[in-house]
C-alpha cells in the first residue's frame, strides 16, 4: 500500500523533481533603525529543492526530494572567494522548516535573528540549512527506517554533499554543526554522536524521547489506544498528537514491513486499564540515546555539546531526561553545557535561539576562510 503524501498547509510547495535546478530567494527589504531608513547589509534565505536518494525506497509514498531553506549571510554575495561554516537545523514533530523562517513561532525568523546578532557583533557569519522533514507520519525522528526512508543518511550524506557542492562551505567537520528542537533536538543529538567525523558541535533544544521507557508507562495508555485504532491514512490524520508520535516512533524502532497499513509493530498492547509489554519489541525501543551514550565516550569527546529544556515542559520527561543526561555526561568526564530554564516546551524557543544557540555555534564552529 502506498500512502498519499501528507502536506502541511502553507508550508510544503508542490514542486517536484522537475524544479531541482534553481531555487527561490525570499526578498529582503531595508530596515529602519533608530528612526533612520538605512539600508544595512542583510542575509538572504533561499528555498532549494534537494534530491534525496536515501529516501527513495520509503514505504509511505513520500518523495525522493526535499525542500530546504538556506540562510546565506551578508558577506556571501560580496566575497565570492570566502567559505562559511554551516549549521544544520532540524525542526520538530509535525512541523516544517517554515517555523524557522516565517515568524509563525514567536516571530522567529532565522534571517532577521542572524542579521541582528551580526550587527551587534554577537555572532559570526555562517550558512544555516533547514530541511523540511515533514512526512506522511509527521516526522521520522531523523533515523533510518525501511518504512519512512533512510533519514539519517539523507541528513548526513545527501544533504551535506549537496550543500557542499552548491555553496561555498567550510568542507570539514570543524565547519559543521547540527541543532534542533524537540524531535529535531533528539535527531541532532543522535546524529552528532553517531557521526562525529561529519559534525563538530551539537545543540539539542528540549530534545524529546531520550529514554523510551517513558512510553511504556500508564500515562501513555490513552495514546497507545489511539495508535492501535489507526487503520488507514484518514485514521492517522484524525489521531491525537501523542498517538501519531507513537506510530512515528514505531516506524523508527520497530518497523514491520509486512504489517500493512502502518508497517510497524508496537512494544505494548493496551489491556484494560494497563499496558502489556511485548518484551522483544520493547527491547528494540531501548536502543535510545540514554542507552547508547555510555558507550559513545570517544565520539562525545570530539563534540562541543549543549542541551537545554524548559523546567515547566508539558512533556515532563524532557527536563528530567536532560538532567539525567547531564549527570551521565559529568560521570563520563564529557565537557558539555546544560541549561534548565523557566519555560515550557516551545514558549522560549525564539529567546533561546537568539541568546544561546546562534552565539554557541558562533563560538565553536571553525572560522570561515578563503
Amino acid at each position: 500500500m502506498t500512502w498519499p503524501i501528507l502536506r502541511k498547509t502553507g508550508s510544503d510547495s508542490k514542486q517536484g523533481p522537475a524544479h531541482l535546478v534553481g531555487s527561490t530567494i525570499i526578498a529582503v527589504s531595508a530596515c529602519t533603525i533608530m528612526g533612520f531608513a538605512t539600508a544595512r547589509a542583510q542575509g538572504v534565505t533561499r528555498i532549494d529543492t534537494v534530491p534525496a536518494p536515501s529516501l527513495a525506497a520509503n514505504m509511505l509514498g513520500d518523495p525522493a526530494w526535499r525542500q530546504v531553506s538556506v540562510y546565506l549571510p551578508p558577506s556571501y554575495a560580496r566575497e565570492p572567494r570566502r567559505r562559511f561554516p554551516v549549521l544544520y537545523w532540524l525542526h520538530g514533530f509535525t512541523s516544517t522548516d517554515r517555523e524557522l523562517i516565517s515568524g509563525i513561532r514567536q516571530n522567529l525568523n532565522i534571517r532577521l535573528a542572524m542579521d541582528s546578532l551580526l550587527r551587534e557583533g554577537a555572532a559570526k557569519e555562517m550558512i544555516i540549512v533547514m530541511p523540511n522533514a515533514y512526512n506522511a507520519f509527521g516526522g521520522s525522528f531523523f533515523a533510518n527506517s525501511p518504512v519512512t526512508g533512510r533519514w539519517e543518511d539523507f541528513v548526513v550524506r545527501d544533504l551535506v554533499r549537496w550543500i557542499d557542492r552548491r555553496y561555498r562551505t567550510v568542507r570539514s567537520r570543524s565547519g559543521r554543526g547540527i541543532a534542533g528542537h524537540s524531535m529535531g533536538g533528539f535527531g541532532a543529538l543522535r546524529i552528532a554522536v553517531r557521526n562525529p567525523d561529519t559534525y563538530s558541535a551539537v545543540y539539542a533544544m528540549s530534545p524529546c524521547c531520550l529514554d523510551s521507557d517513558v512510553f511504556f508507562q500508564r500515562s501513555w495508555l490513552a495514546a497507545w489506544r489511539g495508535a492501535a485504532a489507526v487503520k488507514t491514512r484518514e485514521d492517522f490524520a484524525r489521531a491525537p498528537f501523542r498517538s501519531q508520535l507513537l506510530i512515528a516512533r514505531a516506524a523508527m524502532y520497530s518497523p514491520h514491513t509486512t504489517n500493512a497499513p502502518l508497517y510497524v509493530a508496537f512494544p505494548v498492547i493496551p489491556d484494560g486499564d494497563s499496558l502489556r509489554l511485548v518484551p522483544e519489541i520493547a527491547e528494540l525501543w531501548r536502543s535510545d540515546p540514554m542507552s547508547s551514550i555510555p558507550n559513545s565516550g570517544a565520539a562525545l569527546r570530539r563534540l562541543a555539546i549543549a542541551v537545554d529544556a524548559g523546567a515547566q515542559d508539558g512533556f515532563s520527561d524532557i527536563p528530567a531526561n536532560v538532567r539525567a543526561l547531564e549527570s551521565l555526561l559529568m560521570s563520563m568526564g564529557i565537557t558539555h553545557r546544560v541549561e534548565i530554564y523557566q519555560g515550557g516546551h516551545g514558549d522560549r524557543v525564539r529567546a533561546q535561539v537568539v541568546t544561546r544557540v546562534l552565539p554557541f555555534f558562533s563560538r565553536v564552529l571553525g572560522p570561515s576562510g578563503r
